[in-house]
C-alpha cells in the first residue's frame, strides 16, 4: 500500500462515526428508527450513511489517484459529507469542494456539519452553489474536475456539464463516474430499470416500502447521451475499460458493496469469479458496462 492510501486509511479509520452519530441525533432531536421527513433516514441510520460514504471515499480516491497533483487546482462536484476532500487539503493538495445545499435531508446535512467542525483545523473552501451555477468569474478555473456517482443526480445534466467546462482550464480535465443505464441494471436499489420508462420500472421492480427519494433524482444517463453531448459541445471524450469486471470483483470484496447489490446480483458475481468467466467481463463495451468513468477534456480551437 503507498504511503498516501496508508494516510487515507488512518484518516478514515481515526472519524469519531459513533460520537458523530450521538451529536447529530442530539441536534435533531429524534430518535433511533424515526424518520426525517424528506430525506428518508432515520437517526439510527445515520452510522450507516457514515460508514457507507467512507467506503465510497476510497473508491473517489483510486479513481483520481493517479490523475492529481499539489499543482493543480483542483474541484471535487458533490463532495457530499467533504471526506475526500477534506483528506486531499490535508495533504496539501489545492482542492474545492462543491456541495450544494438543497434542503430536505437534515441529518446528511448535520452529518457533514458536524465532520467539518471536527476538521476544522483543514482549511478547505467550500462552494454552495449548484454545478450549473459555476461561473469562472466568480470562482476561477480548475485544472481537474471530478465527481463520482454524482452526475446520475443532476436533473439538467447537459448544463451542469456545460458550467463546468466554462470553469475547465483549456488545458484540463473532467473525471466523472456515474452509472450506464444503458445497461437495465439501477445500482442504488438493486433492481432492473429500463431508462427509456422509468415510471413503468418504478412501478413493476421498486418494492411498494422502498423510500423513493433517490428514484426521483435519478436522470438515468447513458454512455450514449454522455458520447453525443460531448461530440455537440467541442468536448473529447474516453471511457475507461473494465469497470463491470472490477464492479463484480467488488460485489465480492466489499461487504458493504456487496450489502447494497444483494439477492440474485451478489449470487451471479460470485459464481462468475468462481468459475472464471468475470474475466471475460472486462472485454465488454464501455457502452454495455456500469458504471462508466468518463475523461472529458476541451478539444483544441483548430480542431473544433
Amino acid at each position: 500500500m503507498s504511503d498516501i492510501k496508508s494516510r487515507l486509511e488512518d484518516f478514515l479509520t481515526e472519524l469519531p462515526i459513533e460520537a458523530i452519530v450521538e451529536d447529530v441525533a442530539s441536534r435533531s432531536g429524534r430518535k433511533p428508527g424515526e424518520v426525517t421527513p424528506g430525506s428518508g433516514l432515520r437517526a439510527g441510520d445515520i452510522g450507516d450513511m457514515l460508514r457507507n460514504y467512507v467506503n465510497e471515499t476510497r473508491v473517489s480516491f483510486d479513481m483520481i489517484r493517479q490523475h492529481i497533483s499539489t499543482q493543480q487546482r483542483i474541484l471535487e462536484v458533490g463532495a457530499g459529507l467533504c471526506l475526500l476532500s477534506l483528506f486531499l487539503k490535508r495533504e496539501g493538495y489545492n482542492i474545492v469542494a462543491l456541495e450544494p445545499a438543497l434542503g430536505g435531508h437534515e441529518l446528511f446535512e448535520q452529518a457533514r456539519r458536524a465532520i467539518l467542525a471536527h476538521y476544522s483545523h483543514i482549511p478547505l473552501r467550500m462552494l454552495d452553489c449548484p454545478a450549473e451555477r459555476l461561473d469562472a468569474a466568480v470562482h476561477g478555473r480548475f485544472d481537474v474536475i471530478f465527481s463520482n456517482n454524482v452526475i446520475e443526480h443532476i436533473p439538467d445534466w447537459q448544463a451542469a456539464l456545460d458550467a463546468m467546462s466554462g470553469v475547465l482550464d483549456e488545458h484540463g480535465y473532467m473525471l466523472h463516474s456515474c452509472p450506464n443505464y444503458n445497461v437495465p441494471y439501477e445500482p442504488h436499489y438493486g433492481v432492473p430499470v429500463l431508462h427509456r420508462v422509468p415510471n413503468l420500472s418504478r412501478r413493476w421492480f421498486l418494492a411498494s416500502d422502498a423510500d423513493q427519494g433517490i428514484w426521483n433524482s435519478l436522470n438515468f444517463i447513458t454512455y450514449y447521451q454522455l458520447q453525443s453531448y460531448c461530440r455537440a459541445h467541442g468536448l473529447c471524450c474516453s471511457f475507461e475499460k473494465g469497470l463491470l469486471y472490477k464492479a463484480v470483483k467488488r460485489i465480492d470484496e466489499d461487504p458493504l458493496f456487496r450489502e447494497r447489490h444483494r439477492g440474485v446480483v451478489a449470487t451471479v458475481a460470485w459464481l462468475l469469479l468462481r468459475t472464471g468467466l468475470a474475466r471475460l467481463l472486462g472485454s465488454i463495451p464501455a457502452a454495455l458496462a456500469t458504471p462508466m468513468v468518463v475523461r472529458i477534456q476541451i478539444l483544441p480551437q483548430e480542431t473544433v
